[in-house]
């Protein structure tokens, strides 16, 4: 069975109002300007499906473009013969047979082709990008992914994934890769990127995993418990777990409506409510230094927004 969606076309013309109108369908918004050398003969060809394209353009003369932002999807470009030259994000490269270009999801682009240029085009869409990115981060990206505009051809990741996705389409023949195997060329092609190029993200993804929100719970509470006597600060708790300080937040909001270090103070509220309740033979300000609270004011006024009582009533209340 083919893919879903997967369609296969192309185009010849020498018209290149033609032929500017056909590729923005297949690309984005765009000027083209039309050099003087070398006659225009358009010969565009492609394979495209569910969040992945394969395009390979051919227009014989020169070509200035000048592109609108890919809002919606991210390049690969890899010229087979010829180069162009190209500039993106405040970049610059000379594409050709030894460097490819990467061009992301955000700000213009314009490139000058040569004339004779043969050019083969990955394009993914930035949402599966951003999913393969979060995946392998472990959690939602918080900016805007973005790549190198240099790609260099040897050996390379990207030059491998786009020659997998070419003789997978040849293999399959005009009916097209079988979904299954069209949905993991597209996981190869944003591997490729995200692991074998240089882009925004690729320092975080050599960071270790963070820990689990129910590992990092559970370290909070080991520590409080092991020295009840010292409460942890913020920054402790966050070098302990493993996580920011922000992330920390985020965790103990999710699981228990307030931050860590507020949490902590109830529950060591909590525990000299219990002993106090107890009978045991303690004062009050020894009770409350066991569990952490050195200021004797600041600890009643505590006590009593949350029990309704002064430590002292709670301490000399009958026992049953």
């Amino acid at each position: 069975m083919a893919a879903a969606g997967v369609v296969r076309g192309g185009f010849r013309t020498a018209d290149s109002e033609d032929a500017h109108e056909r590729t923005e369908r297949l690309m984005t918004g765009h000027r083209m300007a039309v050099g003087r050398e070398g006659a225009f003969r358009a010969d565009v060809r492609w394979v495209a499906g569910d969040g992945l394209g394969l395009l390979r353009f051919s227009y014989g003369a020169g070509v200035e473009i000048r592109s609108h932002p890919l809002d919606d999807f991210a390049t690969v470009h890899l010229p087979s013969r010829g180069g162009f030259r190209a500039e993106h994000r405040g970049m610059r490269v000379r594409a050709s047979t030894a460097c490819g270009a990467v061009f992301s999801s955000s700000g213009p682009l314009t490139m000058q082709w040569d004339p004779g240029l043969d050019l083969l085009v990955l394009k993914i869409d930035r949402v599966d990008l951003e999913r393969e990115l979060a995946s392998l981060l472990g959690r939602t990206p918080d900016r805007p992914l973005s790549f190198d505009l240099e790609a260099p051809r040897g050996g390379g990741t990207l030059n491998g994934a786009a020659e997998l996705v070419r003789s997978t389409c040849v293999a399959a023949g005009p009916e097209g890769p079988p979904e299954r195997v069209w949905s993991a060329l597209k996981h190869v092609v944003g591997t490729a990127l995200l692991l074998g190029h240089p882009h925004s993200y690729r320092d975080a993804l050599r960071e270790p995993a963070p820990p689990a929100s129910s590992t990092v719970v559970r370290r909070v509470l080991d520590r409080a418990a092991a020295d009840p006597a010292r409460p942890p600060t913020a920054p402790e708790l966050a070098r302990l777990t493993g996580v920011s300080e922000r992330t920390l937040r985020t965790i103990f909001h999710a699981e228990f409506g307030v931050g860590p270090v507020t949490y902590l103070r109830r529950r060591r509220l909590d525990a000299v409510h219990r002993d106090l309740s107890s009978g045991e033979d303690a004062s009050v300000a020894d009770v409350a230094l066991r569990h952490g609270f050195a200021h004797a004011g600041r600890f009643a006024a505590e006590y009593r927004a949350r029990f309704g009582e002064a430590p002292s009533t709670t301490r000399c209340a009958p026992r049953r």
